[in-house]
């Protein structure tokens, strides 16, 4: 039980300026007060009798009060610490629709320290593995009473591999909500119009929770014509210019899905989950004029449909966590190239991928400092890609397979701990192993260690050290070959920029990839400074037999690969084979180090119709009070005592005892004083986070023979430059009686690429900030009294790239070449988006 101090000073308020920031937020409302059993610490059961103390315990300093918070019901428990946790007010305030824009939104927090760049961190809900990502996808803020994001190393303890950062969700235990959402957005320069339309159901409640969405987006084609591009002063530049209204920067698209999901309780610790989800796309491009001329535009037309479906189900084996996970996907897509002439190339491809898996997780008994604990996953997946490419009479067929079983297990040791009279902190080591046996490949052998060091309550460092072995996708290794022509490019050695025929597709002769890393962590909750944590982590990766794309074509990259340029006798490009290669070893090290900081302020009085002191949990909004909006639960009933019925692991939040006002009802009821977007007027909170990541070093060696690449002092990979040394993010927010703003603004410090017949290429630095503007009119009674329709909805105004900023890319003499122009580089620009979400 922890006690966490709360200022009602509005003097909080003044802190907000350093991040410029605000954001209104709408949770989640129930039609009743909150249950009790909301608020039950995970360790016990959830019953009748489960004892719940009154969140006031008094008074100690004017202005101040003292909350005395349960864990809610599907927290982690983990000795490592969180890097971040929000609670219900701050979720709300970064305005979200969904958890996908909402994991969005907390990128910065969410990214992966390994130093790799990363993909979607590991999902779980109510401390349970999850189906996959589209079972939470659609899954509204509202309904979610927390956020933790916790360190890579904790997917250890859930069967992951250590490569991606934890988020778990707490759900509400008794939610309901329809609502329709509709937005529109144009680029301020014009030229494209985009539209989408999305109603939705979610309910949850003792028996499970049921999530339906659908969504239609529409999206006008934008032309090279409608953006002002400066072409060169020579009879190529005229071509190009002649026929920029017959190419397009960005398709016309619609795209169309459906998917639900449904999770039902088969008894207090066991849930089964199935989802399903269809999406298509349809793409119009425009590649260039053909023989008639501007007006008679060659044309690619391409149909992309995704089927992709999951089930599980888990539970307790005695103290012991079970879950089983099925899914599968396939994903279609056909092309059709318009080539000069008449002709009409063809490109179609179908992949179907399908596996299972098992974990269980638990105590294998108790330790000298601690118990040691166990999770061991056994899985197989399989792929099944096929492609067949027709240009002319000559066609290509692809037909790939590959099958992968595996077996993956992690141990955790405690190695001190004081509660165990064992050493002045908790001190514990993981280890962890994979085996993985691509069909198509040798055998895979990962493993890892880590130590975890819990110095106080407050205090934490972990140290790792991981070492992987990845194998090219089958696409990377066997896709048939595909090639566009008319390709604008910049070629590095004549300084000139053309239109040129590029090869993609796979290379059979790929190799694996070995990967090295090392990290070292600090979590740091400032005791100081109520509600500022901060986090420093150092990255240190090596790289074997790395996988690529082609990279950008310098002298050195031309150099170790002159079978994959053509040019004509006097030196110009004609044509890029653009197939993956492999590099001889890539290495890189960095420390990103930054802080979260939230407050709330201007509370209703305690006791007051949508006030009360929280339904908190154990740290709320990266140590920030409990969430407030919620009157205090009912005192536990007589003779209850606490902490009695202590279990190894809690029930899900979905499968607690009975509820105030549950009924009979499969589902969650809609409750809460002020209707699905929030519980009545709260107060306000501000919150900011600022991230900045310091590259090292990072190196590429291309092959022997060849001079390595340092990426930090001239040389590249990829058409973007170098690497940048400096990345800041920042992100902030202020919410105050249901308006709110929030910003969020990115800095790179740019590169140069040395070399190339016009000097050096210089990317400039870039900072873009994105506003978002939102009113939630529950939180305004006396507006939506004189305008009923407001109530239940919220609107929102977006503006992406508020200033309008590109990279300036310049070489030698200061020109502009044409590939790196802004209506290239970042077609849209500023971007305005309005949005208006209303809910039943």
């Amino acid at each position: 039980m922890k006690k966490i101090r709360l200022s009602l000073s509005a003097r909080a308020l003044l802190l907000a300026g350093a991040a410029t920031v605000a954001g209104p937020a709408m949770a989640a409302a129930a039609d009743t007060l909150p249950d009790a059993a909301a608020v039950a610490p995970t360790d016990q059961p959830v019953d009748a009798d489960t004892s719940v103390p009154n969140d006031h315990e008094g008074e100690e300093e004017e202005g101040e009060i003292v909350v005395t918070a349960q864990r809610l019901a599907g927290q982690l428990e983990t000795d490592i610490a969180a890097d971040a946790e929000l609670d219900e007010a701050a979720i709300a305030s970064y305005g979200a629709s969904s958890i996908e824009e909402l994991l969005d939104a907390l990128e910065p927090m969410t990214r992966s320290g390994r130093g790799r760049g990363g993909g979607r961190p590991v999902i779980l809900v109510n401390g349970r593995r999850t189906s996959g990502f589209g079972a939470v996808r659609n899954i509204p803020p509202e309904a979610i009473a927390k956020v933790e994001v916790f360190p890579e190393e904790v997917a250890l303890q859930y069967g992951y591999a250590a490569t991606e950062r934890v988020v778990n969700f707490v759900l509400k235990p008794n939610f309901r909500q329809v609502s329709v959402e509709a937005e529109a957005g144009v680029p301020t320069q014009g030229g494209q119009f985009k539209s989408e339309l999305e109603p939705a159901f979610t309910a949850i409640g003792k028996n499970g929770r049921l999530n339906l969405n659908a969504s239609w987006e529409h999206q006008t084609m934008l032309l090279e014509s409608e953006r002002s591009l400066d072409y060169e002063d020579s009879a190529e530049g005229r071509d190009l210019a002649a026929g920029a209204s017959a190419r397009s920067l960005l398709p016309a698209k619609d795209s169309y899905v459906i998917d639900g999901t449904l999770v039902r309780n088969i008894d207090k610790v066991t849930e089964a989950s199935v989802s399903l989800r269809f999406d298509q796309t349809d793409s119009l491009s425009l590649l260039g004029p053909d023989t008639g001329g501007p007006g008679d535009p060659l044309r690619r037309d391409s149909r992309t449909q995704n089927w992709t479906s999951s089930a599980s189900v888990n539970g307790m084996l005695g103290d012991w966590r079970w879950s089983v996970t099925g899914n599968y996907a396939d994903a279609d897509t056909r092309t059709f190239t318009d080539r000069a002439g008449g002709t009409r190339d063809r490109f179609d491809s179908s992949q179907q991928s399908f596996g299972a898996n098992t974990n269980f997780s638990g105590s294998l008994g108790e330790g000298w400092a601690g118990p040691l604990r166990l999770s061991a996953t056994a899985s197989y997946s399989g792929l099944r890609f096929d492609s067949q490419s027709q240009r002319g009479a000559v066609v290509t067929t692809t037909d790939l397979s590959r099958d992968v079983p595996s077996v993956f297990g992690s141990l955790n040791v405690p190695l001190l701990d004081p509660d165990y009279n064992a050493g002045p902190i908790r001190v514990s080591a993981t280890l962890s192993g994979q085996v993985q046996k691509p069909s198509d490949f040798q055998t895979l052998k990962n493993w890892g260690a880590n130590l975890n060091f819990v110095f106080t309550d407050n205090l934490s460092l972990v140290a790792s050290f991981n070492s992987d072995e990845e194998a090219p996708s089958v696409t990377q290794l066997g896709a048939a070959p595909l090639t566009t022509e008319g390709v604008t490019y910049y070629d590095l050695k004549t300084g000139q920029t053309g239109l040129i025929t590029t090869t993609t597709g796979g290379n059979p002769f790929l190799l694996a990839e070995r990967r090295r890393d090392f990290k070292l962590g600090l979590n740091w909750e400032v005791p100081m400074v109520e509600g500022l944590r901060v986090s420093v982590n150092y990255n240190s990766n090596k790289s074997y037999d790395t996988a690529n794309g082609f990279p950008l074509l310098t002298p050195e990259i031309e150099a170790a690969f002159p079978d994959r340029v053509t040019r004509a006798p006097d030196g110009t490009l004609l044509a890029i084979d653009q197939r993956p290669v492999n590099f001889d070893r890539a290495s890189n090290s960095q420390i990103r180090w930054g802080f979260n900081f939230g407050k709330s302020f201007g509370q209703p009085e305690p006791g007051a119709r949508g006030g009360g002191e929280g339904r908190g949990g154990r740290r709320s909004g990266a140590g920030a009070p409990p969430p407030e909006g919620g009157d205090t639960p009912p005192p536990p009933p007589e003779g209850a005592a606490r902490g009695e019925g202590q279990q190894a692991a809690p029930p899900p939040a979905a499968a607690e005892g009975p509820r105030r006002g549950g009924g009979g009802r499969g589902f969650g009821r809609r409750g809460g004083g002020g209707g699905p977007f929030g519980g009545g007027q709260q107060g306000g909170r501000w919150q900011v986070s600022l991230y900045h990541t310091i590259k090292l070093t990072d190196k590429v060696l291309i092959g022997p023979g060849v001079p390595e690449l340092d990426l930090l002092h001239g040389s590249a990979t990829g058409n973007g430059g170098g690497s940048n040394r400096h990345l800041v993010e920042l992100d902030g927010g202020v919410f105050y009686k249901g308006i709110g703003a929030r910003v969020s603004a990115k800095y790179d410090s740019g590169s140069t690429v040395v070399g190339g017949a016009n000097g050096d290429l210089d990317f400039h630095d870039l900072a873009t900030f994105n506003l978002r503007v939102f009113a939630d009119f529950n939180q305004m009674p006396k507006l939506t009294g004189d305008l009923p329709f407001l109530k239940n909805s919220r609107l929102r105004l977006s503006v992406n790239n508020l200033f309008d900023a590109q990279r300036k890319v310049t070489d030698a003499s200061g020109t502009v070449p044409l590939t790196y122009q802004p209506g290239y580089t970042d077609s849209l620009g500023r971007y305005v988006e309005l949005e208006w979400r209303k809910a039943f």
